[in-house]
């Protein structure tokens, strides 16, 4: 009997004690395959195990090179010295009593994608996809990884992948979603970005793109509450007042239309046609997709996303800068690079042109720069029209001013940029000068399936009255000058807009070609004002009619 009351208490001693353990456990995507962030950063990997200042050492190659210790919880993280760019090695986690072993590991930049349907639509539902997959395999490390959609109104610390037959893969053909169409894995924009990017780079830099994305969704789901909270949008407001505090923080839509966590949890949410229109809470994608990865360390974050905030382009040039700012504080990353799309033409999309105004907000703050695809538009896209298929162009151009801002390449990242225009009232024109170095081969060319083309010119004027009229002809004076022609010789012209509408035809290019061609770039859509007021040009109220008039509006905004 008392051997039996022995063996009993051992038991539970035992099971006591195994409650606190815990075996060792890796996050989602620390894994095999898996790119990390070479110097001069410390490359972090992060996991569990059993709690209260248990070592977990990294060895990395048979070296041991880092530990880290667990904390009440079992939470433990190790930063690694920095590496140089490099593939092929073995990282061997232990907490001296269980091991895991990584293999293939690569040192390279990692960069994060991120944003709505734009971001999803995969390589399969791109333009030339057979062929584009079946290159893939030509870009060993170049590294994939998709996080699973998954909403949640609490910090995650872990997240699931996407793919169901790996977590990190090699670029190559079983990397990309058999069986479905335009919405599931891999990212088109995220993919063609990397591959550019690793191939300019001569496949000496391994690339790891991580995406996190999910269609449909605005830019206050991606966001923390300390984004949404904050009054100074990102920094980009020095001194807001509670009309801009108001303004920004606008939000049209009921939350009675949201989606809840248990409206869905699950592999199979993939759609091949224009999604039904529904959002997720605010906040609750940062939660579920974004915070899990914030111990990672990322070169750079790509964007696309605005679509489903073009209701009020007002709030979104807040809350876009805001939720960057608040991003490189969360990563613990002040200088994270950030690159977003500007959106494509959409006929339907009567408010986008004041949305891709909102988006250039963004440039106030550092390290901000983007790739437009404003002559990228697709009306007959099988994903709906909102979906432009030529997603190499807009990889191509993103991987363009990542490699002219951030690895410091010489080469031509823009489209002509305007420097200032001048009247001609004798001879009913006016003259647009654009800045010399980006307007070689200046030239107009209609936009991707464009119906008539460059028949409309393009550019807009706005008179004393401040009533906007496009223009009856323009022209290209090479080699950097365009000649808006046919304005009536009383009409004084206090504004120049240009590309100024949802679905522009008509394009001013530098290089040669058009949007099929991949070698110039578009100018972006602009407004010049000759008396700019200090509102937005997304407000719509950015060209004032006298400079009376700006200062007027000036002490009334005080």
């Amino acid at each position: 009997r008392t051997m039996r009351l022995f063996h009993t208490f051992l038991i539970f001693l035992i099971s006591l004690s195994s409650c606190h353990a815990q075996s060792l456990r890796l996050h989602t995507f620390v894994d095999d395959h898996m790119v990390l962030q070479r110097e001069p950063h410390h490359a972090r990997i992060w996991g569990w195990a059993s709690p209260n200042k248990t070592n977990v050492t990294a060895q990395l190659d048979g070296e041991l090179v880092a530990f880290g210790i667990t904390d009440d919880v079992g939470s433990w993280k190790i930063e690694l010295p920095p590496q140089s760019a490099s593939a092929g090695h073995t990282l061997t986690i232990s907490d001296g009593t269980s091991s895991i072993v990584l293999k293939d590991i690569a040192f390279g930049d990692v960069f994060l994608c991120s944003g709505q349907s734009n971001m999803e639509l995969s390589v399969q539902g791109a333009t030339n996809a057979e062929a584009e997959i079946a290159d893939s395999i030509h870009y060993p490390n170049l590294r994939l990884a998709t996080v699973q959609k998954a909403t949640s109104d609490v910090p995650k610390s872990n997240a699931r992948s996407a793919a169901t037959n790996y977590t990190w893969a090699r670029s190559g053909p079983d990397a990309f979603q058999s069986g479905r169409k335009s919405f599931s894995y891999y990212s088109a924009t995220c993919y063609f970005f990397g591959r550019d990017l690793y191939t300019q780079l001569g496949g000496k830099v391994p690339i790891g793109l991580v995406t996190s994305c999910w269609g449909g969704q605005r830019v206050e789901a991606f966001s923390s509450p300390d984004a949404l909270a904050d009054p100074s949008c990102g920094g980009t407001v020095t001194d807001p007042t509670e009309e801009d505090y108001l303004a920004a923080h606008t939000r049209p839509f009921d939350d009675s239309t949201m989606m809840l966590e248990s409206d869905f949890m699950g592999d199979d949410y993939f759609y091949d046609s224009d999604p039904a229109i529904f959002y997720v809470p605010s906040m609750s994608l940062w939660y579920g997709m974004i915070s899990p990865l914030l111990p990672m360390r990322f070169a750079g974050a790509v964007w696309y996303q605005g679509e489903s905030n073009a209701d009020n382009a007002t709030s979104y040039a807040c809350r876009f800068p805001a939720m960057i700012a608040d991003w490189r504080r969360k990563f613990e990353l002040e200088n994270l690079p950030f690159y977003y799309v500007e959106l494509a033409g959409y006929k339907p999309g009567h408010t986008w042109p004041y949305l891709r105004a909102a988006q250039r907000a963004a440039l106030q703050l550092d390290q901000v720069s983007f790739g437009t695809a404003i002559d990228l538009a697709d009306p007959s896209s099988p994903a709906g029209s909102i979906h432009p298929r030529r997603k190499q162009e807009v990889g191509r151009r993103l991987s363009l001013s990542v490699l002219a801002t951030q690895y410091q390449k010489n080469i031509d990242n823009q489209g002509p940029q305007l420097e200032s225009f001048e009247q001609d009232i004798k001879n009913g024109r006016v003259l647009l000068k654009f800045s010399a170095e980006t307007a070689t081969t200046l030239h107009l060319h209609g936009s991707a399936d464009c119906d008539m083309c460059c028949s409309i010119p393009p550019f807009e004027i706005m008179d004393a009255t401040g009533h906007w009229t496009r223009v009856a002809r323009s022209r290209v004076e090479r080699p950097m000058n365009v000649a808006l022609e046919g304005i009536p010789k009383d009409t004084r012209v206090l504004g120049i807009r240009y590309a100024w509408e949802a679905y522009p035809e008509c394009i001013l290019y530098n290089g040669e070609g058009g949007p099929d061609d991949h070698e110039g770039l578009p100018t972006t859509p602009f407004e010049k004002c000759v008396y700019p007021s200090k509102e937005g040009s997304w407000t719509g109220r950015r060209c004032k009619t006298s400079a009376l008039q700006r200062v007027v509006s000036s002490e009334v905004q005080r």
